[in-house]
């Protein structure tokens, strides 16, 4: 192939790896067969600037000076102050990610807006991409379904254990999983956020899992991981788990829910 063919094929490269990123990320964007999420109420604010907020949201989940609404595309915090939402985005600025492993930053909120309301409350707006819900709003799970719900959990500890800190508020509201491509977000109280010091995280996935679980027969590797004390930090628990995959479920399968 001569120098100008293979100028011409990786240029013909390039407009197809463009082309095929803005399909998925359309597809990603798409909310038109997101039929899960319905309104179950409404609440309107004020912003500093006069005009209104409206937010019509499924459900809500209430925290000390702080209320978490679940919109259609969004994740919208309200904070009592702005030093509470500027503790919140501390903590998620504390995250750092491996540069062999960019696809981390995934499994975290993405933010969208910060608006300030009248009488000082403070507003923070995540992208809630279609068809993330929290892990809890599919539960009970089959034992299958609920191996790849722990898979994304030690993920999401990996990278915390990476950036040096703890979340401390892993729970069956706070992660967020998508049934159709079993990814993984994690929400809920990033004020909470601190250096790393004990293994909690690794403690709230197993109490996370049980939660959720079915009834149904459990293979015992799973059975013995749940009851388990978390392995000396993150990466040796994930580890441990990877054999609870390959012992317990026959590896790694793309399970349809």
């Amino acid at each position: 192939m001569s120098d100008s063919e293979l100028k011409g094929n990786n240029e013909f490269r390039k407009k197809m790896v463009t082309y095929y990123s803005a399909r998925a990320m359309e597809k990603e964007n798409d909310y038109s067969g997101d039929t899960l999420w319905e309104e179950t109420g409404r609440v309107e604010y004020i912003m500093e600037n006069g005009s209104e907020l409206t937010i019509a949201y499924m459900d809500k989940y209430e925290y000390p000076r702080m209320t978490c609404y679940l919109a259609m595309k969004n994740v919208v915090y309200i904070f009592d102050n702005n030093e509470e939402a500027d503790l919140f985005l501390w903590g998620l600025d504390s995250l750092v990610f491996p540069e062999a492993d960019m696809k981390l930053d995934r499994c975290f909120p993405v933010l969208r807006q910060r608006v300030s309301l009248e009488g000082g409350k403070e507003v923070l707006v995540f992208v809630r991409k279609p068809y993330f819900y929290p892990a809890e709003v599919f539960a009970p799970y089959e034992p299958e379904h609920l191996a790849w719900v722990i898979s994304r959990m030690e993920n999401m500890c990996c990278a915390l254990e990476y950036s040096g800190v703890s979340h401390g508020d892993i729970s069956t509201f706070s992660v967020f999983v998508n049934p159709l491509t079993h990814e993984g977000m994690l929400f809920g109280d990033w004020r909470k956020v601190g250096v790393k010091r004990s293994n909690l995280d690794l403690k709230l996935v197993r109490e996370t899992a049980k939660k959720i679980m079915g009834e149904n027969g459990q293979p015992v590797q799973l059975t013995e991981f749940l009851r388990s004390m978390p392995r000396r930090d993150a990466y040796e628990d994930f580890e441990y788990w990877d054999t609870v995959i390959e012992r317990g479920f026959g590896g790694h399968k793309f399970i349809k829910m």
